[in-house]
Parts: structure tokens; C-alpha cells; sequence
């Protein structure tokens, strides 16, 4: 007689173990799932990439921009301003652009070239903007 088990004696042990580990183990609670944590993710994202304000240095001086999506004519377009206060009044605009970075690059092209005709800034100095 052998000492080692019999095939059919090892799959009965494999089934009484998953047996018994069924049947001891307790339920997971499941927990609802929350769509409105999503929604608000995504809203918070999509808002986050659509508007965008910021600082920036033009010329050497504190500046600010700000981009808004609009639609025309069922197309995303993007309008965009560039302001420097406590330099000067004139703002830079721009819009009907459908990439946001071009709308905020032609603002700020937009301001400079106000700047330039103001005499504030010399073209040369205004180059690297133009």
C-alpha cells in the first residue's frame, strides 16, 4: 500500500477546502457608486483647461492674461486679453481663435504692438514679442 494520497483524495480536499472557506467567509458590503464624484472631476477639469488667468513678465514688467471659450458657429473659439497694470492701460485682445495658446499669444502680441505705438517701448526692445 502507498503512503502518498490518491488523485481522487487530494481533489476531495481541494474541494472541501473551497467549501469551507465559502462558507466562513462573510459578504463585502458593496458600496454605491458615486456618478457625482466623477462628474464633478470632470467638470472641474474641463473648467480648469477652458478658462485660464496668469501672470507673466513682458519687458520687464508684472502682466496679466486671461483666456474664455465662446462658441460661433457651433465651433469652440477662444478670446483672450493681456493687461499690465501700473504700467499701462492698454490691453492687448484677441479672439476667434480656435487654439487657446494662439489666442493668448496674438494678445500679447496685440499689447505689444499698443506699446510700441505708445512709444513705451522701443521696436527693438519689442522684437522678441512681435
Amino acid at each position: 500500500m502507498s503512503a502518498a494520497p490518491s488523485g481522487r483524495c487530494w481533489g476531495l480536499l481541494l474541494v472541501s477546502g473551497a467549501l469551507v472557506l465559502l462558507l466562513t467567509s462573510s459578504p463585502a458590503q458593496a458600496k454605491p457608486f458615486d456618478f457625482s464624484q466623477i462628474i464633478s472631476t470632470v467638470a472641474d477639469n474641463v473648467i480648469t483647461r477652458l478658462y485660464r488667468e496668469g501672470e507673466i513678465e513682458l519687458l520687464r514688467h508684472y502682466c496679466n492674461y486671461s483666456r474664455r471659450p465662446y462658441f460661433h458657429r457651433w465651433e469652440l473659439n477662444y478670446r483672450a486679453t493681456t493687461s499690465c497694470p501700473g504700467w499701462t492701460t492698454a490691453v492687448g485682445k484677441a479672439q476667434g481663435y480656435l487654439n487657446p495658446t494662439t489666442a493668448e499669444i496674438e494678445a500679447t502680441k496685440d499689447l505689444v504692438r499698443k506699446l510700441v505705438q505708445a512709444g513705451l517701448v522701443t521696436r527693438e526692445e519689442a522684437s522678441a514679442w512681435l
